[in-house]
């Protein structure tokens, strides 16, 4: 492991923080500065993994009773990784990991998943390194799973959610500047073998460097502050005399300002086949990348699950839509089980029901880490009547319901700076879901997008998504804030809307008789 100086902060894709820390290490005696086709091959490295879009990971950092073991994979297009985390030293991140960046989705390990978890058998063959841990399964598990924030960097930092962040910093969508890397503290230190390859090991940045802004012109005589507003103080540009700007304007070339050093095995078509770092904690890591080792596994639930082919809808699609609402009326109403994942840190879960007759959602929500801590939510075109209940689990609110102990506020009342909540969302876009009126066909041509076949309960679906009117012409297909699970009669079984997060909160609606709900607005 090389490692040039204390490492600190960086920044690429969004992430933002140091992504590895200072380590004993010494520089080799060979080390020399990159020939200009190594620099080459280096800029290109990260755009090769993009293009390449999947590959097999295989991680170790820690010894002895401090080990953790990570075998999975990376989707660098659609920036998901997907891994098993194990070994003496995974305490509770013990189990199955997918991420995007910002949030991790964790399954903890079970008892059943004990033999799966074993350390995978050596293969006998020296060149080619064996996982760490058993994969995890093809098929993601639909059950167990919870999210969190995840930081990188900063005092909260652990050496697993730097792990991440520096695998995804690994791709992009072009490829970086050679002659700036050529320009920083990046060496070659050597060669290696890995599966009978010969392979380069080059030293670089976890982030590459980037260009200087462009420097702004000095203002003519003649220029005059906008009278629309104040006068802003002037920059100082590249041709005045040096102050303590310059500092932040010189073209950074150590790997210290550049996120830190990282060791990188690159074959001669500037493919990643190992890299090294040093986590937090002074802990080194080793990944193996296999770039043969590609399955194309689909998100969890949270993420989005299957992949979607976004496109516009057919004919039949849009009628199928055109009646969704008026076919959802029909229903009379449904049971409803609710899943947010939501901000700081919470997964809601919960359940109750939904009334399109008289437009009421009357549902009780929980924090699965606080099971006992219930919200009773009721809901109606007007606002949210809410009151906290402790003490009991509750999978439904209780019937009737409570006289007192309410608080109503309107929708908006209920939102933050951020806009609504994602809780919300969610309820506000059930509660629409049904019309006395049919909608045009044709408005859903431009407004709706199909994603994909699916199934709920052993239904068969179709997921459509419909972009509200602030989105249309400004996001692309694929992009909307809500889905909609619609099965061949127009139903909709299951809504799903981005949350803050980034992740998919969903709300199932179930056939079921509703029973009487609390018909006026709750407030005390």
């Amino acid at each position: 492991m090389v490692v040039l100086s204390c490492l600190s902060l960086g920044s690429l894709a969004g992430l933002v923080g140091g992504l590895v820390s200072c380590g004993p290490q010494e520089q080799p005696v060979q080390a020399r500065p990159l020939s200009a086709a190594e620099a080459q091959r280096l800029a290109e490295m990260r755009v090769t993994n993009y293009r390449d879009e999947r590959a097999g990971i295989g991680a170790t950092w820690g010894e002895g009773a401090t080990e953790v073991r990570v075998a999975g994979w990376i989707d660098w297009k659609h920036a998901l990784a997907y891994l098993r985390v194990g070994g003496p030293g995974a305490g509770d991140q013990r189990g199955l990991l997918q991420a995007v960046p910002g949030t991790v989705a964790t399954r903890p390990a079970t008892a059943a998943d004990a033999a799966a978890e074993a350390e995978a058998p050596r293969t006998g063959d020296a060149t080619k390194p064996a996982p760490p841990v058993a994969a995890p399964p093809a098929a993601p598990p639909t059950d167990g799973w919870q999210v969190r924030p995840w930081s990188p960097t900063g005092k909260t930092a652990t050496p697993l959610d730097t792990f991440l962040s520096l695998m995804f910093v690994m791709a992009s969508t072009k490829a970086d500047q050679a002659d700036l890397l050529a320009k920083t503290e990046a060496r070659w230190v050597g060669t290696d073998r890995i599966a009978g390859a010969t392979v380069d090991v080059l030293l670089g940045p976890a982030v590459p460097p980037q260009p200087l802004p462009t420097a702004t012109p000095p203002a003519t005589k003649s220029a005059k502050p906008s009278p629309s507003r104040p006068t802003e103080a002037k920059t100082p540009t590249a041709t005045q005399s040096p102050t303590a700007t310059s500092s932040r304007t010189a073209p950074p070339t150590s790997l210290n300002e550049l996120g830190g050093a990282v060791r990188y095995w690159l074959d001669s078509g500037a493919k990643l086949r190992r890299f090294e770092a040093v986590l937090p904690g002074n802990l080194s890591v080793r990944a193996d990348v296999d770039h043969a080792d590609r399955p194309d596994f689909d998100a969890v639930a949270y993420f989005g699950g299957n992949k979607v082919t976004p496109r516009a809808p057919s004919k039949a699609e849009t009628t199928l839509l055109a009646k969704m609402r008026q076919r959802n009326l029909d229903r009379g109403g449904v049971k409803l089980a609710v899943s947010v994942p939501t901000v700081p840190v919470a997964n809601l879960r919960g359940g109750g029901w939904l009334d399109w007759n008289s437009s009421i959602a009357y549902v009780a929500v929980h924090d699965v880490a606080k099971p006992t801590d219930v919200a009773l939510l009721r809901a109606s075109g007007s606002g949210v009547s809410y009151q906290p209940k402790s003490g009991k689990a509750l999978d439904e609110p209780p019937l009737p319901a409570p006289y007192e102990g309410w608080v109503f506020q309107t929708w908006a009342q209920r939102a933050d700076p951020r806009g609504g909540l994602d809780i919300d969302l969610l309820l506000g876009e059930a509660l629409a879901m049904a019309s006395t009126t049919k909608d045009s066909a044709k408005y859903f041509q431009e407004a709706a997008s199909f994603l994909r076949k699916d199934e709920v309960g052993g239904v068969a679906v179709t997921v459509f998504e419909i972009a509200k009117p602030a989105e249309q012409g400004v996001i692309g297909r694929g992009q909307a804030r809500m889905r909609y699970w619609v099965d061949k009669t127009g139903a909709v079984l299951r809504l799903e809307a981005r949350t803050r997060t980034g992740t998919f909160a969903q709300a199932d609606l179930v056939d079921a008789e509703v029973p009487e709900l609390p018909a006026q607005q709750l407030v005390n």
